[in-house]
């Protein structure tokens, strides 16, 4: 992570400032000390939304792993096939997942593990010509579902190459222990998070009230706001060209060979807003939406949770007109792309300033300076 700008430094420090105050919510009770059930609200978000996003993906991994043996043993194109359906549908998975990235996830980079996007494709092919498996750093590029989806979709020029490739390159087996190896330290990890929240930390977690830094409140607001800060950027605003003065860079969208980008923003983004409002296993449960409601937050004289629901339904409309490849649609038709950030864009600050102010909560993570666009 890259330090904050200025005016972001100042924001934060105002924010922070804010969720300190004891004067109460315009129109409302005050926050800081309100009888808000803050464990049902733990206990909804724990049974209804971590661990059975927790568990799908581990589930999904362990299919992934599965059929990346059997083509590995047999380099078919029923096998292929196969192995880039359940890359995609673990991909998808991970969507939900990749919001709860603290606590046991944290320990173990899962997040950084899994989908550090876009690939560094030199160094990638580098380390697996050197057989180098090491996945422990967080700042690398070179493993997770974007290294295989350039191995099983982009490699050897085409998608209707890779199966040449691995039935005849003399480098394939390379390239498949590395798959392997990245499979496991995947698998690993995955699992490591779900029985740790399974064993004990559930309970810690529905446990730790309050509006302090480390609290569950804490690292629920936090967390779903830096993950939606990076569906926003890198997900949309990179590759769109928003922020790099306007030059589109198609080549860094999420999952550029397998083409399912605009397929991942939308699950990534409905992920979020059903985290926001605390629903998950078909059920509307307690969420962030009815604490503020529960204090009556206002924003310029409106609910602050009714703005909040209605920008994130608004950003998903706009979602649904991107299509797949995305990075022909950048191409071929920005302004809609754009238009989709612009509306992802307009809750972040419902989200990051208005939201923990009002519920007491500071924001802790540390911003990437494109976010000030």
């Amino acid at each position: 992570m890259k330090f904050l700008q200025g005016t972001l430094f100042a924001l934060a420090f105002l924010t922070l400032f804010a969720a300190c105050k004891d004067d109460e919510t315009p129109g409302g009770t005050d926050a800081c000390t309100s009888d808000f059930n803050q464990s049902a609200l733990f206990t909804n978000v724990a049974d209804n939304l971590i661990l059975p996003a927790l568990r799908d993906f581990d589930t999904k991994l362990a299919d992934l792993k599965s059929t990346h043996e059997t083509f590995a043993a047999a380099p078919t194109n029923e096998n292929l096939t196969v192995l880039r359906s359940a890359l995609e549908t673990a991909w998808i998975s991970w969507q939900s997942a990749a919001q709860y990235s603290f606590g046991p996830a944290e320990s173990v980079f899962l997040r950084n593990s899994v989908n550090n996007f876009p690939l560094d494709l030199e160094m990638t092919q580098t380390r697996v010509a050197d057989k180098t498996y090491e996945f422990g750093n967080p700042e690398d590029y070179t493993y997770g579902f974007p290294a295989l989806d350039y191995f099983f979709f982009g490699i050897n020029g085409s998608k209707e190459n890779v199966l040449d490739f691995y039935q005849n390159d003399d480098t394939a087996e390379l390239y498949l222990d590395y798959g392997r190896e990245l499979l496991f330290d995947l698998k690993t990890k995955s699992t490591y998070v779900l029985s740790t929240w399974e064993s004990d930390y559930r309970t810690t977690f529905i446990n730790n009230t309050g509006t302090a830094a480390g609290t569950s409140l804490s690292l629920i607001i936090n967390s779903l706001n830096q993950n939606y800060e990076m569906i926003k950027r890198e997900k949309l605003g990179v590759p769109v060209g928003v922020l790099t003065l306007g030059f589109a860079n198609p080549d860094r969208v999420e999952a550029p060979y397998a083409g399912i980008s605009a397929r991942l923003t939308r699950e990534a983004v409905t992920a979020a807003y059903n985290y926001y409002r605390g629903y998950g296993a078909d059920i509307d449960g307690l969420g962030l939406d009815d604490f503020l409601r529960e204090i009556d937050a206002q924003k310029e004289g409106q609910s602050l949770a009714a703005l909040i629901d209605a920008q994130f339904k608004s950003a998903i409309e706009s979602i649904d007109r991107l299509t797949d490849p995305l990075a022909a649609q950048i191409e071929d038709d920005n302004e809609t792309v754009e238009a989709a950030y612009i509306e992802v864009t307009k809750n972040v600050v419902n989200l990051k300033t208005d939201m923990p102010s009002v519920l007491c909560v500071s924001i802790t993570y540390i911003d990437n300076p494109s976010d000030s666009d």
